[in-house]
């Protein structure tokens, strides 16, 4: 019985090393996969998320117009009921800032990518594309001039090229864009899903860069129509 508890043991204790340097390796992934597609990128890590086990961080890559703030950490959990799709099962968030954007001035990306990218693991959920959150509850405009109250999730669409997945090894993962969108935005998700609303974005090249000066593509009610 005393050696069977033993080797139990090792078994456990050889799965646990295993586990542990797997997780190590995909929170790695992240920053490497980043620099392999964009070279000689300024790094930096903003935040550190304790409880939930995961780092918020900045790149700016050389020569690129924009700069890149983004979680590493999110993919070392599989998403609880993303299963049935393996795309989503594991993912990292991102939010596209122009490159002239001072986090130092307007710091709200982080702030905001943090709350979100709790929620999974918080709410024992999973996170796809055309997800909503609300900014805050209530909701509140999360900019002076930007007066979004909402966040869409989707496929990266300006970095597309960059950061698709082939998701063939084990330790893959896809990046989720972070989008504000208006209130009005959200209403017309909640009557027509995602999809037509995203559609709308492309066709009127509104993609996942943070434009501060744009203004809704949904138009008001009127009589209950859009």
């Amino acid at each position: 019985m005393a050696s069977e508890i033993r080797t139990d043991a090792k078994i456990n204790l050889s799965f646990a090393n295993w586990s542990t340097k797997l997780l190590t390796y995909l929170c790695v992934v992240v920053t490497e996969r980043l620099q392999s597609v964009f070279e000689f990128a300024e790094n930096a890590v903003v935040h550190k998320n304790a409880e939930y086990d995961f780092a918020i961080k900045w790149m700016k890559p050389k020569g690129e117009k924009f700069q890149i703030l983004y979680t590493e950490g999110l993919s070392k959990n599989i998403q609880i009921g993303g299963q049935s799709n393996k795309k989503y099962q594991r993912i990292e968030l991102y939010f596209l800032l122009p490159d002239f954007w001072d986090l130092a001035k307007k710091e709200w990306p982080v702030f905001w990518l943090n709350k979100i990218a709790q929620v999974p693991q918080k709410n024992k959920t999973w996170f796809g594309v055309g997800d909503t959150l609300p900014a805050g509850n209530p909701p509140k405009e999360v900019d002076e001039v930007l007066k979004c109250t909402y966040f869409i999730l989707s496929d990266p669409m300006l970095l597309d090229s960059k950061l698709s997945s082939d998701l063939e090894a084990d330790e893959a993962f896809s990046f989720l864009a972070v989008i504000p969108i208006f209130e009005r935005e959200f209403d017309f998700k909640m009557q027509n899903s995602a999809t037509p609303l995203l559609k709308i974005f492309k066709d009127k090249q509104i993609f996942e860069m943070i434009d501060t000066y744009r203004e809704p593509v949904a138009r008001k009610k009127f009589m209950g129509i859009f």
